[in-house]
């Protein structure tokens, strides 16, 4: 009966120490999403003009090692584009090490087409597992008509902080 239940108790061990291998706890994470028009968004905002560039601005937290930060600029609510969707092709993926400000900014030439829109910011570990997931909102105000910028434009200005 002991050799029995040495038997399961060795197994269990095992097993555990087979889960164990296959798990990482990782704290890091993303402070809130905030949008503005400097790398600090200091005047944080929720609405912008169709012209402005714009800037979505967040910190790797409690990280250690390198991570992978996603910026997207994503549809919600504009004539001529599909929700969800990538906006004006605007998204960037950046290498991070350790904790820091991070920020993505943009701008469409001939500007933003007015509507609803979401930034959305996703934090990876090494393994490519997903850590943590911020979306910022905002509106591009306009009663003007003009629609130089197209829904699917080419050409955008993306910049990152990887200067810094």
């Amino acid at each position: 009966m002991t050799n029995k239940i040495s038997s399961i108790f060795a197994l269990g061990i095992l097993m555990l120490a087979s889960m164990a291998c296959n798990f990482s706890v990782s704290t890091a994470n993303l402070s809130d999403l905030k949008l503005g028009k400097d790398k600090d968004a200091s005047g944080a905002a929720a609405s912008f003009k169709a012209a402005d560039e714009i800037f979505a601005v967040t910190a790797v937290n409690n990280a250690s090692g390198k991570n992978k930060v996603k910026f997207r600029l994503v549809f919600d609510k504009v004539e001529g584009g599909q929700s969800g969707a990538v906006a004006y092709k605007l998204e960037k993926e950046m290498e991070v090490e350790g904790s820091r400000p991070i920020w993505f900014n943009f701008s469409v030439p001939g500007g933003f087409i007015p509507g609803s829109y979401k930034v959305e910011c996703v934090l990876t570990g090494e393994d490519g597992k997903e850590l943590d997931r911020k979306t910022g909102n905002f509106t591009i105000a306009g009663g003007s008509n003009d629609k130089t910028a197209q829904p699917e434009a080419d050409k955008t200005q993306d910049n990152d902080s990887e200067d810094n």
